[in-house]
């Protein structure tokens, strides 16, 4: 179980991170940057951001999900917009996660995954039922995770879809942090 200092910390670091990070691309990749994300918005736009967030949060792959909302800021969608579609994205990502954990927890990949690293958060949310969805869906800890596992011991989905919602905010606020980021290098 990861504790409440230790989570603090994480959460802290991802925030000076993430604000270095954009401040830092936003100062020396500027223009490159912008024609990217020009590019992916005028080809992909809301449903490519929504996309983008719904993949590692499904999937648990290392792809940055606010990448995708940096490209939507940058490509000129509207903060809220981008708010929308990554939140969208990110809910259906956990709503596949779930999915995933429920129908493939018999399986033997999926069973030693849960015995491995799977077994803590497993066990936090058969104790603390939908506080840890909330925490994952909030903080930097892997949402994907905590769907799987949310699903593997079958919570209730009703459940499981409301606190996911919260995810509104987490997509807010690193897209704040990413546009205060920018905003710092540009100005």
């Amino acid at each position: 179980m990861i504790a409440p200092g230790r989570l603090i910390a994480m959460t802290v670091l991802f925030i000076v991170g993430l604000l270095g990070i954009a401040a830092a691309l936003g100062a020396f990749f500027r223009d490159p940057l912008q024609r990217l994300s020009q590019a992916f918005v005028d080809l992909l736009g809301g449903p490519g951001i929504a996309i983008g967030y719904l993949i590692p949060d499904a999937f648990t792959v290392p792809i940055p999900n606010d990448a995708f909302g940096w490209f939507g800021i940058e490509g000129g969608v509207a903060f809220w917009e981008v708010v929308l579609w990554g939140t969208a994205g990110s809910v259906a990502g956990g709503c596949v996660g779930y999915l995933i954990g429920q129908r493939l927890r018999t399986t033997r990949w999926v069973s030693q995954f849960m015995a491995g690293r799977g077994r803590a958060l497993e066990r936090l949310i058969r104790r603390y039922g939908l506080w840890v969805v909330a925490i994952a869906a909030l903080t930097p800890l892997p949402y994907s995770l905590s769907a799987w596992a949310a699903g593997a011991v079958r919570m209730r989905f009703a459940t499981f879809f409301a606190v996911s919602l919260t995810r509104v905010f987490r997509v807010a606020g690193a897209l704040y942090l990413i546009q205060l980021g920018l905003l710092t290098a540009s100005g």
